[in-house]
């Protein structure tokens, strides 16, 4: 009766571990992957540029193990950052089109062999906070001024704010207008500067931008050094070397002269195991070519079309437009072009790219840091 009585009680204390939930607002943002993820919740491992393109990420999808100093965090995306040597490097840029490249990460072993492939750490070093509501977002916001006062608001957004918390070893940036908090352990980090898509370039005093930038990419490959440039022309309807956009089909891309070091890549669904996305990537020329899913048949190639490519830097193609453009033009230059050929556009104020609305689809004309057209992004 008491081995009976022993067990019962044993199972209870277990079955109260696993329903403890992480309090993400007490992590050091140092500690081992295994210690703030579970295989029980549906882990995703890999790149994802938009949400942050130099380190690695492990994505938690509506999990129920999590809150923030009291505050439940369920069904909100928890995004774990870890740092990886081969991401550092300019085939994945701030600039240019979206890059996914996510796989479940269902076990141990499919984790470790996640990390071994990106020469990543086994810890983490960040995480960043889905915020879904507005209601979240404001009681989020008033956790971090209860224990860290008002925050420096971010000169590149609507709402954002930040805290270079020294004490902790922490940068917190509040990004209310992209529905996050993004929390750093900086000890490794630049002290100087911070960059993501999400709250821009922060100078936290004496920032260095272009010797901050060339830390992030040290292993990048000079584009002057890339050897055999893929022939790219642009056809008036923005289509590359005859592939029409939502019209050309997998086995067209397969069999296209384009299709020279692709390879070809799925983005699963986390939680159904369904294939939402097909791409192929071109990482050393940084070309991507994106596919519609056939609903009948994920590997049925004639009946994936593109419904996208993304040329992330001009200077390792040789390209050519039937419109007149040309890589290396300016800002100016190229919207005078395009009033020229009565082309509708749209400039955002203070961003770096023009989009173009065509139907079905949609072109995003990017420029770099001397506002030089640099590459682009059709989908």
């Amino acid at each position: 009766m008491k081995k009976i009585l022993s067990l019962a009680i044993l199972t209870l204390f277990f079955s109260c571990r696993s329903q403890e939930k992480i309090d993400i607002a007490t992590l050091n943002l140092n500690e081992p992957i295994e210690k703030v993820s579970s295989f029980d919740d549906a882990l995703l491992i890999g790149v994802e540029t938009v949400e942050y393109p130099f380190s690695l990420l492990l994505e938690v999808e509506k999990s129920k193990k999590y809150s923030f100093d009291g505050i439940d965090l369920e069904d909100q995306r928890i995004i774990f950052q870890i740092d990886a040597e081969k991401l550092k490097t300019d085939s994945i840029t701030r600039f240019g089109g979206g890059h996914i490249d996510l796989k479940p990460a269902k076990n141990i072993d499919e984790l470790n062999a996640a990390l071994k492939n990106y020469d990543a750490e086994s810890k983490i070093y960040g995480v960043r906070i889905e915020l879904k509501t507005p209601k979240l977002q404001t009681d989020i916001l008033k956790k971090l001024e209860a224990k860290y006062g008002k925050g420096t608001k971010n000169p590149n957004t609507d709402h954002g704010l930040y805290w270079n918390v020294k004490a902790e070893n922490k940068f917190i940036f509040f990004a209310p207008d992209y529905r996050r908090l993004i929390i750093l352990n900086n000890t490794d980090l630049s002290k100087s500067c911070y960059w993501d898509i999400m709250n821009g370039l922060i100078d936290f005093g004496g920032c260095n931008n272009e010797k901050y930038m060339a830390g992030l990419m040290k292993n990048s490959t000079k584009p002057e050094d890339v050897k055999e440039k893929p022939t790219i022309k642009i056809d008036k309807n923005w289509n590359m070397n005859g592939l029409v956009v939502s019209r050309a089909t997998e086995e067209d891309f397969v069999k296209s002269a384009i299709n020279k070091r692709f390879e070809r890549m799925t983005e699963i669904d986390g939680m159904t195991g369904k294939t939402n996305e097909i791409y192929y990537q071109n990482n050393y020329h940084d070309i991507y070519f994106y596919f519609a899913v056939s609903k009948g048949n994920p590997d049925n190639q004639r009946e994936n079309l593109i419904n996208g490519y993304a040329i992330n830097d001009f200077r390792k193609v040789d390209i050519s437009f039937e419109n007149g453009l040309k890589p290396g033009l300016k800002f100016e230059e190229v919207l005078e072009l395009l009033e020229k050929l009565k082309i509708a556009y749209n400039p955002v104020d203070f961003a770096n790219y023009i989009e173009i609305k065509t139907s079905p689809y949609k072109v995003t004309l990017n420029f770099n840091d001397n506002m030089l057209l640099s590459g682009m992004f059709v989908k």
